[in-house]
């Protein structure tokens, strides 16, 4: 219900192993990651879930000729008792919604800032060889 999208490109001459290590290490403060050799990303979200909502954080890195191109997806979604506490007590039952909002937007300036200093990290350490 509330997505949000992060890409950034990294422009690094190092390995793509060094790069997937690296990505999932900045990434384990927004949860549990893990990348596939074929640069898929899953983060376990447990961090920006809550009381009757859900959120899903997913992603690739892709290698292009001498930059690789880093996507993250998020999804926060209401459960069922959210639409029930919602339709019941509808006016006021509404402001479930606002939990799984919140989330997203905690998740935006979270993953930005992770994005950034990965960026960074990478890129700084790449002209020092």
């Amino acid at each position: 219900m509330f997505r949000g999208n992060l890409s950034i490109r990294i422009n690094t001459s190092k390995s793509q192993e060094e790069v997937y290590n690296h990505v999932e290490d900045a990434l384990e403060d927004l949860g549990r990651t893990s990348i596939s050799n074929s640069g898929t990303i899953s983060v376990l979200g447990s961090k920006f879930t809550g009381f009757g909502f859900a959120s899903e954080i997913e992603g690739r890195i892709v290698k292009r000729e001498d930059y690789y191109n880093l996507d993250l997806d998020f999804n926060s979604k209401p459960e069922i008792l959210s639409w029930i506490i919602a339709l019941c007590f509808f006016p006021v039952g509404m402001a479930m919604f606002i939990l799984p909002y919140n989330a997203k937007g905690e998740f935006d300036k979270k993953a930005k800032r992770i994005l950034n200093d990965l960026k960074y990290d990478l890129e700084k350490n790449d002209d020092l060889v």
